[in-house]
């Protein structure tokens, strides 16, 4: 008889003390019994490590994990060693899990027998002035196999945070999958996903939102820029050219490719090089954009008919297609620094 529990969720917790109740509670009580929380406290020199030991010594499907810090990477895969549940789940320490989230997408798991369920998720931006704006993610039902990825590779890939998602954690251990520890300074998620997405025969998508994502504007505007990020860049992208050419078979749309590979790659870098703290040289930028430019998940040339497409539809994808493909780099950079209405929009709702 197979005892392991349905779910586990893991929490790395650091310095969370004025969120982490929230946050745990929120997981606690969902409306499905037989799921673990795993808190794995990274060396919080706060009070949140006390915290943690207090929900365990109430709740007995709580576990924690004391760590000296070692980074989310880190605290993410101490989780990962001590799961048993058939499927795990993610959760942020400052996050929120909305009713029925583990109830729903277990069941839906099981229903489709998939590796990988997704779920939306809501995006709260939250002012220093105490104004909250929303944004809502949108996504569609839909389960598809192994042999169709190519099919909806957009779809597939655009959704990469590890806490809107369950995965099947045999497929985790049998490929001994972990969060990548030199990552530290983002893109850790997407580096997971690649990974498992290479071993994944099922995925599912419900369109229904049931995680409340929090960022906060101090933290989101005080980012300080690491040039080792962008070597981590790289790694991800020989990640997604491996799962280009041997999941997809390289049968993807030029246009689904090439927009989004520019914006979830060459705009969102141009971007991090634009920040403030950024040492870099305008020429060390374009150095680098023309390195990107020479990965092999990039076509020699782009047809003519898809510049002209996603001209119709986006100027900005057009802009910084058109500019990268003719390696116009540093055209493209000034364009985008200077902010001439090339940065992304987001539809935020007042709340």
């Amino acid at each position: 008889m197979d005892n392991r529990r349905k779910v586990s969720i893991i929490m790395p917790v650091y310095n969370s003390e004025k969120y982490l109740k929230k946050a745990v509670d929120s997981v606690l009580n969902q409306d499905f019994e037989d799921f673990e929380l795993i808190m794995v406290d990274d060396g919080s020199p706060d009070n949140s490590g006390t915290i943690c030991d207090e929900y365990a010594k109430k709740y007995p499907n709580v576990k924690v994990v004391h760590k000296s810090n070692g980074g989310i990477c880190s605290a993410r895969n101490a989780g990962l060693e001590v799961a048993e549940g058939e499927y795990v789940g993610f959760c942020d320490n400052d996050d929120i899990y909305l009713p029925h989230l583990i109830r729903d997408n277990y069941e839906l798991a099981k229903k489709h027998n998939v590796d990988l369920m997704r779920y939306a998720k809501i995006k709260r931006l939250e002012k220093d002035d105490g104004r909250i704006w929303e944004i809502h993610t949108r996504i569609q039902d839909m389960f598809i196999e192994r042999k169709d990825f190519y099919k909806f590779y957009r779809n597939i890939r655009r959704e990469d945070t590890i806490w809107t998602a369950f995965y099947r954690r045999e497929i985790i251990e049998k490929n001994h999958i972990r969060f990548d520890e030199r990552f530290k300074y983002g893109s850790e998620d997407l580096n997971f996903n690649l990974q498992f997405l290479m071993h994944c025969e099922k995925l599912g998508f419900n369109s229904k939102e049931y995680y409340s994502w929090t960022q906060r504007e101090s933290r989101s505007t005080s980012r300080n820029f690491q040039r080792d990020y962008l070597e981590k860049n790289m790694i991800n992208m020989n990640l997604e050219y491996k799962f280009y050419s041997e999941i997809c078979h390289k049968k993807v749309t030029n246009r689904m490719k090439n927009e989004f590979l520019i914006n979830s790659y060459v705009y969102p870098i141009i971007d991090y090089m634009c920040i403030q703290t950024c040492d870099m040289t305008l020429s060390e930028k374009a150095s680098y954009l023309n390195r990107m430019r020479n990965h092999p998940v990039f076509d020699k040339n782009i047809p003519k008919k898809t510049l002209a497409s996603v001209r119709k539809d986006n100027l900005r994808v057009y802009i910084t297609m058109k500019y990268f493909y003719e390696r116009k780099y540093k055209r493209l950079i000034i364009l985008i620094d200077k902010g001439t209405g090339l940065l992304a929009k987001f539809r935020f709702k007042k709340v």
